[in-house]
């Protein structure tokens, strides 16, 4: 179980250092975007009022406390899946994967809304050659945790539990 929180705060660091260098060497806003495959991918710091996609930012009126209460009861959820996570079953690799990705994610957003003023995420991998959508690591870390847990659930743990039946 260490190593994967151990895992978990590296990425929470990654995530945090990167918005860092971001808030300190960027422009806010399409005027700072920094093309690095062209129009396809770019560096564009933006700062996030609301969830996922902007979903519930300013215009919406969903207050903080909200966003605050959602990351954590997310973090205490995903804390109590670590604590029951059998660790000595090896099959299991893929969910402990996917449970640190999850924690880091929910804790990398959950910092900027404690720690920046204006109670914001800071924003920055812009692929504006697939979708409008500006994000961040600690946002790549929830989308892969999320996609390998589904994988892990729906492929592998049938699996396991069959193979659990035959012993």
């Amino acid at each position: 179980m260490i190593f994967w929180l151990l895992l978990s705060a590296v990425l929470v660091i990654v995530d945090q250092i990167t918005k860092a260098l971001v808030v300190a060497n960027m422009t806010l806003g399409e005027a700072g975007t920094i093309p690095v495959l062209g129009q396809f991918f770019r560096l564009t710091y933006v700062r996030n009022p609301g969830a996922v996609f902007g979903i519930g930012g300013d215009e919406s009126g969903i207050p903080l406390i909200f966003f605050l209460v959602v990351g954590s009861a997310a973090l205490i959820v995903f804390g109590i899946m670590i604590a029951k996570n059998d660790y000595k079953d090896k099959r299991r690799i893929w969910y402990s994967l996917a449970l640190s990705l999850l924690v880091a994610g929910a804790l990398g957003n959950l910092i900027d809304r404690i720690v920046q003023s204006d109670h914001r995420v800071v924003d920055f991998l812009d692929f504006h050659g697939i979708w409008g959508y500006v994000f961040n690591f600690a946002d790549m870390c929830l989308c892969v945790g999320i996609a390998i847990y589904l994988f892990d659930q729906f492929i592998l743990d049938p699996k396991r539990v069959k193979q659990d039946a035959k012993e």
